[in-house]
């Protein structure tokens, strides 16, 4: 018909790159890719820990030649473990057998003793009085089992030991109430101790009155 305005349908624009929407688009991708390269950095964030390349047995004097470094993932572990990120330390030797391929705890190693005394790990049930610390003198009691359910006599198996380390023991379900100790044993000594230590001997350390 004559006189009849047609209305022209509006043209979809193709978008430019300047388009507000656009650009908030490409935000929106370029955080949710950063975020995701964020997750798995922290996932993977593995160090090198010192570990044995062979079987370390106590006493063995440690030699890098010995180590092979290893990359794991701790966590709040790591501390209980020595890196790799620092020289493994001069002149240590273990102190408890570490087989080939595990990490080597931080209290798996000693300082080498001019006496050729040697650390010993004990877990003992009485608690030593407060204020004892490293480089303090102990008794070193044994009581063998008597095949009675019960403890001969205790023996003083090594006199004026020195205590080297002692911390609160810890179980499962938190603290058992005893105590872990490193004690300095001589070469005399130290059979005794590990006997009784493999065998569930009563093991008491108490304060020596030598070395006071």
């Amino acid at each position: 018909m004559e006189g009849t305005n047609t209305a022209e349908a509006p043209r979809l624009t193709r978008p430019g790159w300047k388009d507000p929407r656009l650009l908030a688009g490409l935000l929106l991708v370029l955080l949710s890719v950063a975020g995701i390269v964020a997750l798995v950095q922290s996932l993977d964030r593995s160090e090198g820990y010192w570990a044995a390349g062979q079987d370390l047995v106590p006493g063995n004097v440690v030699e890098t030649d010995q180590l092979t470094v290893v990359q794991a993932r701790l966590g709040d572990a790591s501390d209980d473990y020595l890196r790799a990120d620092e020289p493994f330390p001069e002149d240590r030797a273990v102190v408890g057998t570490v087989r080939q391929g595990e990490l080597l705890p931080a209290g798996a190693v000693a300082l080498v003793d001019p006496q050729s005394r040697q650390a010993v790990s004990l877990t003992v049930a009485d608690p030593l009085p407060e204020g004892t610390a490293s480089g303090a003198r102990v008794d070193v009691w044994i009581a063998a089992k008597d095949g009675n359910q019960g403890f001969s006599e205790p023996e003083l198996v090594a006199p004026s030991a020195e205590l080297a380390e002692i911390t609160e023991a810890t179980g499962s379900f938190g603290s058992t109430g005893g105590m872990n100790v490193q004690i300095l044993v001589g070469p005399e000594q130290l059979p005794q101790v590990l006997d009784a230590k493999g065998n569930g001997a009563r093991i008491s350390v108490v304060p020596s009155l030598a070395g006071q």
